[in-house]
């Protein structure tokens, strides 16, 4: 079974003296988590985890996330189908990969 990944939007509180930097750093420490980046926007930080079930998932975020002093809100999005990773196309359709031509 191919683990569930998902997409968690996370918005926190600066820190005085440490900014996002010291949330991040408790976040990315978990072995569910695969990436975490500073972004702009309505939501401060983007941390990609994976589980085995989607109910694993939302688990994660309600138990270490969510709790996570300096943490106010998270935006959980589940990634459903994977067209392109890492810059490899994961379902090209048979024609495509014959003529190299990706429409």
């Amino acid at each position: 079974m191919e683990p569930v990944t998902a997409l968690i939007e996370v918005k926190i509180a600066p820190q005085r003296d440490n900014g996002f930097d010291r949330i991040a750093e408790r976040i990315y420490q978990y072995d569910e988590v695969t990436s975490t980046y500073l972004m702009s926007g309505a939501y401060d930080l983007c941390v990609i985890i994976e589980g085995k079930t989607m109910s694993e998932v939302a688990s994660f975020v309600f138990a270490h996330l969510a709790t996570i002093e300096g943490v106010n809100g998270t935006a959980t999005h589940f990634i459903l189908k994977k067209y392109k990773e890492n810059g490899k196309y994961l379902h090209p359709r048979e024609e495509q990969q014959e003529r190299g031509l990706f429409v």
